[in-house]
């Protein structure tokens, strides 16, 4: 459906010597699931690594990625302050920040993904293979 996004058509495969089907529908929507977790998950584990001295500019990317779960379009950085941030040096003294948040890191989005890679392919074959989400998350 439409709605839903892609839909996985089933494939066939021939040569000289062999045929093979692979059927997608099996999965019943799992990848779909799978890339609505994968980013739901990535901006909330990616939160204790954005700097904030009010809470503004962290409010700011929740709200970008609000209609984009599932999308895999998941906005890191937001205008205007976020093309300085994200490489954490100060462009003008070529110096690194000095972050309110001891916890930020420099490209916080890659820092997350990195830091927590093992974690989301554990979840993502989990989603695809049982098509349920995993407990812990």
């Amino acid at each position: 459906m439409a709605i839903l996004g892609p839909t996985f058509k089933d494939l066939t495969m021939k040569d000289q010597f062999m045929t093979c089907n692979i059927h997608f529908a099996r999965f019943n929507g799992n990848f779909r699931r799978a890339q609505i977790w994968f980013d739901r998950t990535l901006v909330e584990k990616m939160q204790p690594f954005v700097p904030r001295k009010t809470g503004e500019y962290l409010r700011k990317i929740n709200q970008e990625n609000a209609g984009k779960w599932g999308t895999g379009k998941i906005v890191t950085t937001v205008p205007p302050q976020g093309k300085r941030l994200y490489p954490g040096i100060n462009p003008n003294t070529g110096r690194p920040f000095h972050w309110t948040n001891p916890n930020t890191q420099p490209r916080w989005g890659t820092y997350t993904y990195e830091r927590y890679k093992a974690d989301f392919l554990k979840g993502i074959r989990h989603i695809i293979v049982k098509g349920e989400y995993p407990k812990n998350g």
